[in-house]
């Protein structure tokens, strides 16, 4: 008697639970032998507490579920000269079946897969995935939503549907798979809004709303939600926009983790201040502000929450007083942001440079307007940033049409932006 550790390791990789494992092995015999199997959740138990040779049809599942010999999943290896249990009542067509398996296995040989049999997907693959899908999000951290970065996260997300498609899993391995094809298709979209790209960011959306469903996966429903509600309001869709904010904020896990309150919240307030009052974007800010305040920060989250903090309220709060017209309270959000941002985030620090930039002219200060959107890094000019550096040359023009300091800007507009 003991744990049989190895075996409880091969269970982790696949991602098996003790009833997916006994049903697993119940179908391996059904598939092989016609004859359905009467493994339990208790067979499972019994099999991780011990390590001598189990049965042979035992044996004959165990093999075939992890596609190794017996041997390898911590048991003692079945000896030469029993090979057949003359206890085991299976029927003899059953024997002609598992006998070869059971010889391999004496003989340190892995036992074939059957002819035709789907690839198995385990949770190391899915975690080979995951590693792609933090590297794209470090990338998107940096440069913006890029084509590139699209066409990369749409890649990753179809290989994830081809796994799920071609091999066979766990029902928790199932459900991450959908769970990652839904991010992946997810961050081609989010790439897409933050470049801009309309048509292509509507293609993912769809895709990402089922994906998401299939998976079951809360985090995953209120990630797709809080960027199918950026796109609508980026399309001047208002109230789909706060529909869709109001949506993940209807996610169970908002009620039970203050994070994702805090999240939904601030971003439903960039909704409301097309659609709600000012006293309604306050209230949801102070709200997030206090949420994220009680979340626990070392508590384990998906690697795409690392966006959000202290600086992404104070950025979304600037972005909500831009759309009020509160020029004041923008500059000053706009401060608050680049004090609290960390280096990573040099899409978001250009971002609010540009943000800030807009509310200094929109007060008058044109001198100082210009030197802060000089300070954006050239590099970062696309998508979103160079929306806004749009937007503010045409403020700047008409607030000072003949300053210096609008020639300074166009000039260096045209031979450094536009080069």
């Amino acid at each position: 008697m003991g744990e049989n550790a190895i075996l409880r390791k091969h269970m982790a990789d696949l991602g098996l639970s003790r009833p997916e494992l006994a049903r697993e092995m119940n179908l391996v015999l059904k598939r092989l032998t016609g004859k359905q199997g009467t493994f339990s959740e208790r067979t499972i138990h019994d099999l991780l507490t011990r390590t001598r040779t189990p049965r042979s049809r035992t044996i004959l599942a165990l093999e075939t579920v992890f596609n190794c010999p017996v041997a390898d999943l911590g048991f003692a290896p079945p000896a030469r000269q029993h090979q057949h249990d003359p206890e085991d009542p299976m029927k003899r067509r059953s024997f002609f079946v598992a006998a070869p398996l059971a010889a391999a296995a004496a003989a340190g040989m892995p036992p074939p897969c059957p002819k035709g049999g789907p690839h198995r997907i385990g949770a190391a693959d899915v975690a080979r995935l995951e590693q792609l899908h933090d590297q794209a999000i470090d990338v998107d951290d940096q440069a913006g939503g890029t084509e590139a970065t699209e066409r990369r996260c749409a890649a990753l997300a179809a290989e994830a549907l081809e796994m799920q498609r071609e091999g066979s899993a766990s029902g928790r391995v199932r459900s991450r798979l959908y769970a990652l094809a839904a991010s992946l298709t997810d961050s081609a979209m989010w790439a897409a809004i933050d470049g801009r790209r309309t048509d292509a960011a509507q293609a993912h959306l769809h895709h990402a709303v089922t994906l998401a469903s299939l998976s079951g996966d809360q985090a995953v429903q209120i990630r797709v939600w809080g960027h199918a509600a950026a796109l609508y309001r980026q399309m001047g869709r208002y109230t789909d926009s706060t529909a869709a904010a109001e949506a993940a904020r209807a996610v169970p896990l908002c009620r039970t983790d203050p994070f994702y309150a805090s999240m939904t919240r601030a971003r439903l307030s960039l909704h409301q201040a097309h659609t709600g009052s000012r006293t309604d974007v306050l209230r949801s800010l102070h709200q997030a502000r206090k949420d994220l305040s009680r979340a626990d920060h070392a508590e384990r989250r998906p690697r795409w929450t690392g966006f959000y903090d202290g600086a992404e309220t104070e950025l979304l709060a600037l972005q909500a007083h831009t759309e009020m017209g509160c020029w004041q309270e923008a500059e000053a959000r706009a401060h608050h942001t680049l004090a609290l941002l960390r280096p990573s985030m040099v899409r978001n620090r250009a971002l609010t440079t540009a943000y800030l930039a807009g509310a200094q002219i929109q007060q008058g200060e044109v001198q100082l307007a210009v030197t802060t959107a000089k300070s954006v890094p050239a590099a970062a000019v696309h998508g979103r940033v160079a929306h806004l550096l749009g937007t503010f040359t045409t403020r700047l023009i008409a607030t000072a049409p003949s300053s210096s300091h609008t020639q300074e800007w166009t000039a260096y507009r045209k031979d450094i932006l536009c080069a």
